[in-house]
């Protein structure tokens, strides 16, 4: 009987280690994508080229982005200031008055075309750190709604470039501009 408990407690363990050595093989696996402040090197814009000191253009899209988070200014090759943080309505709002001072059409990006401006192989930041410097590490918004629930819309995580589509619209976050030069 002894050798029978004996036996089932080794099996236990045994288990046991199994499942923690196996739990940390896939932590580690999910950390090997490193930060793009690293994976870029200094200067480099990859895919996009500067349109104007605070502008670049996505080279793929053929979109123009803002550089920095709505709020901040650019300023001595740099965003400073604070980024806005407003609802849904409130960025929409923000981004019509953003367009009327400037004379382009600026607009809040959908789902798509935010989470097509992520990069895929770093993180925290997901985005190039050149072409979209000191940019927060928060949800960000888009103008894609959940479909069949008007009050909640899509959001990018800025750390991973994922999103999802279950947030609250009154809830305030940040966001980005982008300019379809194709479209006055």
């Amino acid at each position: 009987m002894t050798s029978h408990r004996a036996l089932k407690r080794l099996w236990q363990l045994g288990l046991g280690a199994a499942c923690v050595f196996g739990l940390l093989g896939c932590a580690e696996s999910l950390r090997q994508t490193p930060a793009c402040d690293t994976y870029f090197t200094a200067g480099d814009m990859g895919r996009f080229k500067l349109q104007s000191p605070e502008v670049v253009k996505d080279t793929a899209s053929q979109l123009l982005w803002y550089r920095c988070a709505a709020g901040m200014a650019w300023l001595d090759d740099a965003c400073v200031g604070d980024p806005a943080e407003l609802s849904f309505e409130e960025a929409q709002n923000y981004a019509a008055e953003f367009s009327k001072a400037s004379g382009k059409t600026w607009r809040v990006p959908s789902y798509e075309e935010l989470k097509n401006l992520a990069e895929t192989k770093c993180d925290n930041p997901a985005f190039n750190p050149t072409a979209f410097p000191n940019l927060p590490i928060e949800n960000l918004w888009t103008t894609t709604t959940q479909l069949g629930s008007p009050w909640q819309a899509c959001t990018v995580y800025s750390f991973t470039g994922v999103g999802h589509c279950r947030t609250r619209r009154t809830q305030p976050l940040m966001f980005l501009l982008v300019h379809d030069p194709k479209k006055p």
